[in-house]
């Protein structure tokens, strides 16, 4: 087994359990649904988190060729934990004396946002690790401008996300994420 062999499955378990913890509450919201009214933001939100699960995974792959050093694992290691963190904290809690739903995201909406203020900084951070800047597309190059515009607008919409308590400014910020998240997957299927 190689190093990326070993660090690929250690950073899928990690992933999987927010990623299980995503679809079993939306298992449970629809499970319920004769008793509760699911909230679009909560439902949006955990979208999103679980689309940059995906995205972590898949960006494995880029760094299976290069050497590993201690420091290299813990900020690959700091990502993907603070993401599943922030799966498992977005999770609302179904209990029939539990608040509802957009009472329980508005409550865990600055902890949520920023566990994935801390997973996009270590994702940002990576592109610039000179062990790393090679793979990960190089932010000097007139794509990776792109690629660094594009993750700095997703970590401003963020911040903001962690910081308002508007119905509105969550529901434009998730509506952009979207719109991003949209347009990463379409230059991938295009590629």
């Amino acid at each position: 087994m190689s190093e990326f062999d070993f660090f690929l499955i250690v950073f899928a378990i990690i992933l999987g359990f927010g990623i299980s913890a995503i679809l079993a509450g939306w298992a449970e919201q629809l499970r319920l649904r004769h008793r509760i009214d699911p909230h679009p933001l909560q439902i949006a939100a955990t979208g999103i988190i679980l689309w940059f699960h995906f995205q972590y995974l898949w960006g494995m792959w880029l760094v299976r060729g290069f050497e590993w050093t201690f420091a290299l694992f813990l900020l690959f290691a700091v990502a993907a934990l603070a993401v599943a963190l922030a799966a498992h904290v977005a999770r609302v809690d179904l209990a029939a004396e539990a608040p509802a739903i957009r009472e329980q995201y508005f409550r865990s909406s600055r902890p949520v946002y920023a566990l994935v203020v801390v997973f996009l900084v270590s994702v940002i951070t990576m592109s610039v690790v000179p062990a790393v800047r090679g793979v990960i597309q190089d932010p000097s190059t007139q794509v990776g401008i792109g690629i660094t515009i594009a993750r700095l607008t997703v970590l401003g919409v963020v911040v903001s996300l962690a910081w308002s308590s508007s119905d509105r400014v969550h529901g434009a910020g998730l509506a952009l994420l979207w719109l991003l998240a949209t347009a990463v997957v379409a230059r991938l299927l295009v590629s």
